[in-house]
């Protein structure tokens, strides 16, 4: 298959009106697989894929401030906000900070650390970041969501709720807002993403789809050729 460039993150946002962010995208990108941290013993590499964690938080978080493009959806920002950690203070109250050895100190540290960061990105994006629909919008994605061809995409790829929506969103704001892309490392919402556009006759240039291989570089993942693999 024919390798096809990267594309910088701010070449994007050249392209298109809006950006929508899936958390898959949000937390990492595909090439953390690929920097070394197997080599490494299970706990370094857990702090080391908390630092790239913290990273891409504050990454986003610096587009989100500086443009006027970048959203996603309630279901997005609920899975960004996760749990509140309550492992780590159960471990800290049952063992005592002095007993836990020193690496496991520094993991703690880094979890609370990138804890705070996607906090502060979930504010951004609750700062009149989150996709709020009008009613014509509205009626528009109920006849996306309700048509039969479209609930057998999210059944056959097992897409959550979120993804589910995240789809949707995307297909409604191209037809009402202008080019609409969504970043995303989410491969049975890809796959779903194809299918939606082929079956409803969109415009991939007006509504597009980019996987994170790198931390500031995407690859437009709408393409026969393209090298993304669709079975993984």
């Amino acid at each position: 298959m024919r390798k096809h460039s990267l594309i910088h993150l701010d070449d994007i946002c050249k392209k298109f009106e809006i950006i929508l962010l899936d958390s898959s995208a949000i937390m990492g990108f595909l090439d953390l697989n690929g920097m070394g941290f197997k080599k490494n013993s299970k706990l370094i590499d857990k702090i080391n894929r908390k630092k790239a964690e913290e990273t891409s938080y504050t990454f986003f978080n610096k587009y989100i401030k500086k443009t006027k493009k970048f959203f996603s959806t309630n279901f997005i920002v609920e899975e960004l906000k996760g749990n509140e950690n309550n492992s780590i203070r159960d471990v800290l109250s049952k063992y005592g900070w002095l007993k836990i050895k020193e690496k496991e100190k520094i993991y703690f540290k880094e979890v609370r650390s990138a804890d705070k960061t996607r906090k502060n990105l979930v504010k951004s994006l609750q700062n009149g970041n989150i996709i709020k629909l009008n009613e014509h919008e509205t009626n528009i994605y109920n006849s996306f969501f309700e048509n039969k061809n479209n609930l057998y995409l999210k059944l056959e790829n097992k897409l959550s709720e979120a993804d589910y929506d995240l789809l949707i969103n995307g297909a409604v704001l191209s037809k009402t807002r202008g080019k609409t892309a969504i970043l995303s490392n989410d491969f049975p919402l890809l796959r779903s993403y194809n299918s939606l556009v082929f079956k409803e006759r969109l415009s991939a240039e007006k509504y597009g789809f980019f996987i994170r291989q790198k931390k500031e570089f995407f690859q437009i993942a709408y393409n026969n050729n393209s090298q993304i693999n669709l079975n993984c």
